[in-house]
């Protein structure tokens, strides 16, 4: 019965310790490896620390039943590289690119049969870029952001512009 009872105790003590935030020192790396757990163990993200503390590498993060949501490249603290996050069918939702945690270069936003419904190619100045919108895959209007506000709007396809516009009234009703 002792018996028992300390292996029911060791193994509560083996589920307290996969619960909540845990990190480990590496020294082959001189880091701290960072995993953050759901309450019922499952983790929720991993990922690796400088000496400074701060994000540095390659951070993962998982829904509750396990499934890959977001992967992301950290340097000394800044986003810095691909950033990818996926559907909950696992296809990629968002490809994003940072320097030096400033958004820049090409974003694409797909649907999750994996055609495009939005591009961003951002300047490196906050939301500033060229921003163009898919419908089923076909662009359909380019608009040009400068110092946050709207400076230029082209629709490239008035029919499929129309559209979205209906379904957006619609929506609002």
């Amino acid at each position: 019965m002792r018996t028992l009872l300390a292996l029911l105790f060791i193994c509560s003590l083996s589920n307290l310790q996969a619960q909540g935030l845990t990190e480990e020192y590496q020294a082959s790396c001189e880091c701290w490896v960072v995993t953050n757990h759901y309450d019922d163990g499952q983790v929720s993200a991993v990922y690796r620390e400088n000496t400074n503390r701060q994000k540095h590498g390659s951070l993962k993060q998982f829904s509750s039943n396990g499934q890959l949501l977001k992967e992301e490249l950290w340097n000394n603290g800044k986003l810095d590289g691909i950033s990818t996050s996926y559907h909950p069918d696992g296809s990629v939702y968002l490809e994003a690119s940072f320097e030096n945690g400033k958004k820049v270069g090409k974003w694409t936003f797909m649907d999750p049969d994996g055609s495009p419904s939005q591009e961003i190619v951002y300047s490196g100045k906050g939301a500033d870029g060229t921003y163009a919108h898919y419908y089923a895959g076909v662009r359909y209007i380019e608009q040009v952001i400068e110092g946050g506000k709207l400076i230029d709007s082209h629709i490239l396809n008035q029919e499929i512009y129309d559209i979205v516009q209906e379904e957006a009234a619609a929506t609002e009703k």
